[in-house]
């Protein structure tokens, strides 16, 4: 099985990406965690990705499709979380998956209001050592921006300031919601709520998902 899994940032995709691919037993593909990976090379292009995401832009689709069609190769059975982002990376990702043999079957897609993702957001902070995250309402440390595993300091990444978030959520808005729509006259979208229990929002994903395999 192949999926695609759409939602703004903040809406519980990679959560519900990792809860499908264990019970599907299907590779993970994390498109930022792919970017998070490369930037750590400090080449000039990888300082250019860096200053991209920091700002909440989007990295140029000829980087994201070379480095996807190059994973994709080697997989029939994913969960892809992060890409496309845009119409032309959709339709991109249809003609590598056709050439490769590997149609996508569904496309989740998981809503949530921008208040919601505003809060979860801006609210996340990660240790600076040992990268276990928290957040200030709903996974707060026991001493207020200290670690509860290493005892080091908790920050907030670049792109998870309130100013990046709303410029996220513009582009997601503008340029992914109607990716949605490509994906729901192929007949192949299920969209879900993600407001509420993460596991209640993935066991439902797998029963439908098992209802339509």
């Amino acid at each position: 099985m192949r999926l695609v899994i759409l939602g703004a940032s903040g809406a519980g995709k990679g959560t519900q990406a990792q809860a499908l691919a264990k019970h599907f037993g299907m590779k993970h593909i994390s498109t930022g965690d792919i970017l998070r990976e490369e930037v750590k090379k400090d080449s000039a292009i990888c300082r250019a990705v860096k200053r991209l995401m920091d700002r909440g832009d989007l990295v140029p689709d000829e980087l994201m499709l070379s480095i996807l069609e190059g994973i994709l190769v080697e997989e029939d059975n994913f969960i892809l979380d992060g890409y496309p982002r845009t119409f032309s990376q959709a339709l991109a990702l249809n003609a590598i998956c056709d050439r490769l043999g590997t149609p996508i079957d569904v496309a989740v897609s998981i809503e949530v209001p921008d208040d919601e993702v505003i809060q979860r957001i801006t609210g996340r902070t990660v240790c600076s050592k040992c990268a276990t995250m928290f957040h200030t309402i709903f996974l707060p440390p026991k001493v207020h921006g200290i670690c509860d595993v290493c005892g080091a300091t908790l920050t907030q990444r670049p792109d998870d300031t309130m100013d990046t978030v709303k410029h996220r959520l513009k582009l997601f808005h503008a340029l992914t919601e109607p990716i949605i729509d490509f994906y729901r006259r192929q007949g192949i979208l299920i969209s879900r709520n993600g407001v509420g229990d993460a596991e209640e929002i993935a066991a439902d994903l797998i029963k439908t998902l098992e209802e339509k395999s």
